[in-house]
């Protein structure tokens, strides 16, 4: 399956249908996790602007989209239409329902982070970002490189998943 069937399906605290095969070690590319027309990527959904490219946005993206950085070099993204202003996705796009967490960590870096970012950039280090309880992103793991794509190449994330052990689908747990 794809990104979608885990999140119309339900979770169901790892033990839903659509949860009981996910499998965390699966890497999914863009155009299979966001397919739309039933999981194998089949469809064309990255050309009809319905799903973010898979790398960074380009400098001339950024300034064609009209997208400002801050001091510390991050994009200054206030909305998901400057999201999808700048990734090229059409309104009608469904991306925003599964890189509502993923966006959600970049937009906490960008607004509260200043302090981490700039120590992390001067010291030349990861900065550690802890997320708790998100058992059912555990399908999703390949959409944060979203969070990736969007920040400063100077910059580098530590992702930590705090989950419950429970709440995991069959194949996760140790």
């Amino acid at each position: 399956g794809n990104w979608w069937t885990t999140e119309v399906d339900g979770w169901a605290a790892g033990l839903g249908g659509s949860a009981r095969g996910v499998d965390a070690s699966v890497r999914r590319s863009y155009r299979e996790g966001f397919a739309l027309g039933g999981g194998s990527g089949a469809d064309d959904g990255d050309a009809l602007g319905m799903i973010p490219p898979e790398r960074r946005p380009t400098e001339d993206e950024i300034t064609s989209a009209e997208i400002g950085r801050d001091e510390r070099g991050l994009l200054n993204l206030n909305s998901w239409e400057d999201y999808y202003r700048l990734r090229g996705l059409s309104p009608s796009s469904p991306a925003a329902l599964l890189l509502t967490f993923p966006l959600t960590l970049y937009y906490a870096i960008q607004r509260y982070g200043a302090v981490p970012v700039t120590v992390s950039k001067m010291l030349g280090r990861s900065m550690r970002v802890h997320c708790v309880g998100i058992e059912k992103e555990t399908n999703f793991l390949d959409l944060f490189k979203e969070v990736g794509f969007l920040l400063p190449e100077d910059l580098k994330v530590e992702l930590t998943f705090v989950v419950r052990g429970d709440m995991l689908p069959p194949k996760c747990r140790a």
